[in-house]
């Protein structure tokens, strides 16, 4: 194991650990007791719509690459990919002793970037025995391009242009349904209707994982990115995504937007490194 895989597997293992604040009251402002401040609520500035340069499809392909890049780091680095590795892992061990040897687990990941999640899922279901079919869609042409380009010939992965906000399936046409670090770049509205559809075409359950808005991260990614030398989409967008992303408030009230109760149908975790994670068990594979 070199240096760099030995970071990665450090990261990984320090980053499991999450918290559910499903059951915990979160104020929008303030704290609900005046003895006890809520130091969430002070860390947490007003959302800005700032225009992030990779949704920018006039950028040069070679600076969006190398941003996308950056981000997969960020994801093995600071949690990202270990939230999502986390639960798949819990689906695919549940699905190996309720399914056939013979079925295929399906996945959906929507938004799927560089497709550095779609081959994290692989991974985790290559060590879990269980046979997987993953499908990636985005909306991006050149994202796309990028992430055929890092995932080669690998038949187990799908690569798709789609519309989050109106999925080119059927109702429960997947087992399980994905979706990393896109929220943010939806507004409020837009991420009620991608949730509206992702609970749509999920047969069995659903993980929405992005970033939590806060001062601290907002500081936390300017120096990460500049300490890493990262590419300069990366250098504007990160801070950018940090302040376009939502609130815990924010975040539990898509979910009663789809007539789903956090802390009975949809969990709602922090991990590590501000990550929040949107966790969904249908009836049936609990």
């Amino acid at each position: 194991m070199n240096y760099w895989q030995l970071l990665q597997k450090t990261s990984e293992d320090f980053c499991g650990v999450s918290y559910d604040f499903s059951q915990a009251g979160i104020p929008v402002q303030g704290a609900e007791s005046k003895d006890v401040p809520d130091l969430r609520a002070f860390d947490t500035p007003p959302r800005i719509e700032e225009p992030e340069l990779i949704d920018d499809a006039t950028q040069p392909y070679a600076d969006l690459r190398a941003s996308m890049m950056d981000v997969r780091r960020a994801n093995r680095l600071l949690g990202g990919t270990a939230v999502v590795t986390r639960q798949a892992r819990q689906w695919l061990r549940r699905c190996r002793g309720a399914t056939r040897e013979q079925d295929v687990v399906t996945f959906l990941d929507v938004a799927t970037g560089s497709a550095d999640i779609p081959e994290a899922v692989l991974r985790v279901a290559h060590r879990e025995q269980v046979p997987v079919r993953i499908v990636g869609l985005d909306y991006s042409a050149p994202i796309l391009r990028c992430a055929r380009e890092q995932i080669g010939h690998e038949p187990r992965i799908r690569l798709l242009r789609g519309d989050a906000f109106r999925l080119p399936f059927a109702s429960e046409s997947f087992d399980y349904v994905l979706c990393s670090l896109a929220f943010h770049h939806f507004g409020p509205e837009g991420c009620v209707q991608a949730l509206q559809e992702i609970e749509r075409v999920a047969r069995h359950g659903w993980l929405v994982n992005d970033i939590r808005r806060a001062r601290s991260a907002w500081y936390l990614i300017r120096a990460i990115t500049w300490l890493f030398r990262m590419n300069r989409l990366t250098r504007h967008d990160g801070p950018a995504s940090v302040l376009r992303a939502y609130s815990l408030p924010e975040y539990r009230r898509m979910v009663e937007a789809v007539h789903l109760r956090v802390g009975e149908e949809v969990e709602l975790k922090g991990s590590l490194f501000y990550r929040v994670a949107l966790i969904r068990n249908k009836s049936g594979r609990e």
